[in-house]
């Protein structure tokens, strides 16, 4: 990585610097792209994906290297997200949602019956919040609804990730004659607060109290704010914030600091207790349209013709036009702004050099802002003898299996995902099912692996890389690969490092069923993410294909390369 790294300082620092110190806005590289970006470029790990208006995406590499490809067969509504874990989501105007791995390849597509009205919303363990006029829907990794949430109203705020890896917005309606709008918090599993408002809100921003609770700041038109703190279960009466000296346009927020672009061109940084960290010209008065990103590099105010930079203590670090703009840009951690053209190029403009601490966080670029918890191991104890009976287990593996069906797990997955552990962890888990209880049969045991794998998690793989390395029926640990392999990500290397030994000693298992699962999983990882997994997966996949394997595991084995290949 230091290495690819020095590459990339050596070969932009001449461009980056001339452009600096000239104060032009000369590209540091640009391609045509047969057709119009639609929307907002959006960056992961050094590289960037449009989206066309003739109905394709295309990913370029830092470099401007094309890296792939995708044809939606429709034209696409001008939003695109990609993940932190390098998928890409992106829906046709009729409605139908695209997500594509890191190489440009269709991991699922779902109809929503109606075109999204926003981004869609990465969460923290993969699954994602895809706004359309009338609902927010929830899905898993693999495309599964987790569940609906109907809007109470016209969205007049688009919803944003909030500190506690649910959604935040604002709907019309409100308090008095003049209702200008309601606050509306979604957490990860559907559970759904709100307040209302006495004006026309302008910006939110979710934000951590000293206090460590979590409360959403709202900003009104006239530049008044106030602050709803937030228990999780309800929102508390408002005090007031900060007075802006005029509307806002745009705000972030970002250790503790936030940063708000107001209409009249400047830049604020204030505390969450309302200090006045600094403020600057930004040169943006009447751009229009803008945002603000803020973080460890510094905040920048961007819009479709106007940039400004800054450092985390105000300096003004650069500023800058933009020509002929179709959409909003991008500013990437590498330093590198992204902009679509109306002349059917994409332009990149190298502003700064960044020393790329971002990309080493885990396998796959910078990591998860967070986590829902749900990767704990089970440890509470039942004092009810029969809640692991047969009956007991049976009467709740029809429950969760008919919650899935219908795609409203909600409020219920917490839950469902400690039961479902305790299950399938028993013969790992002593402190899970008290030995008074009955022990749980192995057909449950690998019934609940899989049920728990239809929650598509993230936060599971390291569960089921125990499971498949400790326990010790080879059915189990056969669930526990596929499992592994149906959510398709191991950003920190525990499932690679658990197959690995599948091929070198400790050996964990020769029965030919769980190494063909541990095939399978290894193939669907390295095609779901790709680059990242590659140089674990196919020595795993070699070792599998030796002469020393079952024959039918070597058959599997060679397969899968074949297909990693093509």
């Amino acid at each position: 990585m230091k290495n690819v790294l020095l590459f990339k300082v050596f070969f932009i620092l001449s461009y980056s610097l001339a452009a600096q110190t000239q104060g032009v806005m000369e590209p540091f590289w640009e391609k045509a792209v047969a057709g119009v970006v639609i929307g907002t470029p959006s960056t992961q790990a050094g590289s960037v994906v449009i989206a066309l208006d003739g109905g394709s995406v295309k990913a370029y590499s830092w470099q401007g290297a094309l890296l792939w490809e995708y044809f939606a067969s429709g034209k696409l509504c001008p939003f695109l997200t990609r993940s932190w874990d390098g998928v890409s989501y992106v829906c046709r105007t009729n409605g139908v949602l695209f997500a594509l791995n890191r190489m440009g390849r269709e991991l699922w597509r779902v109809n929503l019956d109606a075109p999204v009205t926003g981004p869609v919303i990465a969460g923290w363990d993969g699954r994602i919040f895809v706004p359309t006029a009338r609902t927010l829907f929830c899905f898993n990794s693999e495309g599964a609804r987790l569940w609906t949430r109907r809007m109470e109203g016209k969205v007049i705020i688009s919803p944003v990730l909030d500190k506690q890896g649910g959604v935040l917005f604002a709907i019309e309606g409100g308090v008095g004659d003049e209702a200008g709008g309601k606050i509306v918090q979604i957490s990860p599993f559907g559970k759904t607060t709100g307040v209302a408002l006495t004006g026309a809100p302008a910006v939110l921003v979710s934000i951590k109290e000293t206090s460590g609770e979590s409360a959403v700041l709202v900003w009104y038109k006239n530049g008044a704010g106030e602050i709803f703190t937030h228990t999780g279960e309800a929102f508390e009466e408002a005090y007031v914030f900060f007075q802006l000296p005029a509307p806002p346009l745009a705000a972030s927020e970002y250790n503790g600091d936030i940063a708000v672009a107001l209409s009249n061109g400047t830049v604020i940084l204030l505390s969450t207790e309302g200090e006045i960290r600094w403020q600057a010209e930004a040169g943006l008065s009447g751009a229009g349209e803008m945002s603000v990103v803020n973080g460890e590099e510094g905040v920048y105010t961007l819009s479709r013709s106007k940039v400004a930079g800054f450092h985390r203590d105000g300096v003004l670090k650069w500023r800058r036009d933009i020509q002929n703009a179709a959409s909003m840009p991008t500013f990437d951690k590498d330093g590198i702004l992204y902009s679509g053209g109306g002349d059917w190029r994409l332009y990149a403009y190298q502003l700064e050099l960044a020393d790329g601490r971002l990309w080493e966080n885990s396998l796959y670029g910078a990591a998860s802002q967070g986590g829902y918890g749900l990767g704990e191991l089970p440890l509470r104890r039942s004092n009810y003898y029969n809640q692991f009976s047969h009956f007991d287990i049976t009467h709740q593996f029809n429950r969760i299996r008919e919650k899935i069906k219908q795609g409203q797990v909600g409020e219920d997955e917490p839950n469902f995902i400690v039961y479902l552990k305790e299950v399938a962890g028993s013969a790992r888990n002593s402190l899970s099912i008290p030995a008074t209880h009955p022990p749980v049969s192995l057909v449950h045991r690998v019934e609940a692996a899989r049920l728990l794998a239809s929650f598509g998690s993230h936060e599971l793989v390291p569960f089921f890389a125990d499971l498949f390395l400790n326990d010790k029926d080879p059915q189990v640990k056969a669930a526990a690969a596929e499992a592994i392999g149906r959510i398709g990500v191991d950003p920190d290397g525990i499932a690679m490092k658990a197959f690995a030994q599948t091929v070198s000693p400790p050996v964990v298992s020769r029965d030919e069923q769980a190494l063909i699962a541990v095939v399978l999983a290894v193939g669907s990882l390295c095609r779901v993410s790709g680059p990242p997994l590659l140089p674990f997966g196919v020595p795993i996949l070699a070792g599998l294909a030796a002469s020393d394997k079952p024959p039918l595991v070597r058959k599997k084995a060679m397969l899968e390369l074949s297909r990693l290949q093509s």
